[in-house]
């Protein structure tokens, strides 16, 4: 086994806590109250949560108000769109929904639950005539590509999922009505998300997010549950730390990475349409990706074929299906998706590590 440090090119499944957010959250540890207490304690917790929200409000350049604290990303997603199907039922909207085949997990789970009560799905275009929601990626997850807002109409709302986004691009003046993001893509601790939303459904708590019963009054009333004080504030220390004007590095060393597997052969997912930089999904002909990442990581390089979310699942990408690859194609991907603390001398090693490796998968 390899002696040198391991390799770390999987940022888009989750990030290292950067150092402000640990510092935050090891303080935060310390303070005792429940921020929903009116005491000195609970006002000293609620305080750590009101700074994140600001923080939060700010990256995204919406008012506080707006800001939705969540257990991450995939709860952002499922309440954003329920939310805003939710409005549109009650805005005599029409119950069409509009995404497409290459959306997270989370947010295809998300339109699943609106079809099988009663919405019709269509693919998403750029004629908006006739649907009530929006579901769109910003970033993809397995590809990096760049998906631009379509333009509006007849009252129709859009929910972002911004995950993959945020802290790589600027999400200010962004044209939705509900965005997800989640803290540990951008240096947070993971467990904490956020729903940032202009839009909220008449009625109940429960009726709101699909619950039964009137759980809690946190959020505002909009999202029962005591708040992860210590994740939330590391959460508002790693939105308080980003510098999107790092990002560019990071493109440079993702297409320094994309040279070198093109030159052994790679051809590239996604290649054809804009990309964010930092994500690259690369796939050799003839040999299973699962068969690379598994090599890969006996020498100390940790890469992945997919989402998290579906690592354990032995059926091909259904991003890679729904931009038209066969099966056996789709099961050939590595993504490599890379960090602000990736190194060329991190990618040197990848580049070098990788021939001998193929050499016997083709054998």
């Amino acid at each position: 086994m390899s002696t040198n440090p391991r390799i770390y090119l999987d940022f888009n499944a989750t990030g290292p806590i950067g150092p402000a957010a640990r510092a935050t959250m090891a303080e935060a540890m310390v303070v005792v109250g429940n921020p929903s207490s009116i005491h000195a304690e609970g006002r000293a917790a609620r305080d750590l949560v009101e700074q994140a929200r600001n923080r939060v409000a700010g990256l995204v350049g919406r008012p506080r108000e707006e800001v939705v604290f969540t257990s991450g990303g995939t709860e952002a997603n499922r309440i954003g769109v329920e939310w805003l199907a939710a409005v549109a039922e009650q805005r005599g909207l029409p119950r069409v929904v509009a995404s497409a085949g290459t959306d997270h997990p989370s947010l295809r789970g998300a339109v699943a639950a609106l079809v099988a009560r009663g919405w019709e799905q269509r693919r998403l275009a750029a004629d908006l005539t006739g649907v009530g929601v929006v579901a769109l990626t910003l970033v993809n997850h397995e590809l990096g590509t760049l998906a631009s807002l379509p333009a509006r109409a007849g009252g129709t709302l859009v929910h972002v999922d911004a995950v993959q986004a945020a802290g790589k691009i600027a999400l200010e003046g962004l044209a939705a009505d509900a965005i997800a993001i989640s803290a540990h893509k951008l240096g947070g601790p993971q467990g904490t998300g956020a729903l940032i939303t202009s839009v909220e459904p008449d009625g109940q708590i429960g009726e709101k997010i699909g619950d039964e019963i009137d759980a809690g009054h946190q959020e505002r009333g909009r999202r029962p549950g005591t708040e992860n004080t210590v994740g939330i504030a590391g959460f508002g220390a790693a939105v308080q730390a980003i510098d999107l004007a790092a990002w560019p590095a990071v493109t440079a060393l993702g297409a320094r990475l994309e040279e070198g597997l093109i030159a052994l052969g790679a051809r590239i997912n996604g290649a054809g349409s804009p990309r964010i930089g930092g994500t690259v999904n690369a796939a050799f002909t003839g040999v299973r990706g699962e068969s690379i990442v598994i090599a890969l990581d006996l020498v100390g390089i940790a890469a992945s074929t997919g989402a998290a979310c579906t690592s354990g699942s032995t059926k091909p990408s259904p991003v890679l299906l729904a931009i038209g690859q066969t099966p056996t194609e789709a099961r050939e991907a590595v993504r490599f998706s890379l960090g602000r603390t990736t190194t060329m001398a991190e990618i040197d090693r990848v580049l070098a590590a990788l021939p001998p490796i193929l050499a016997r998968a083709r054998r």
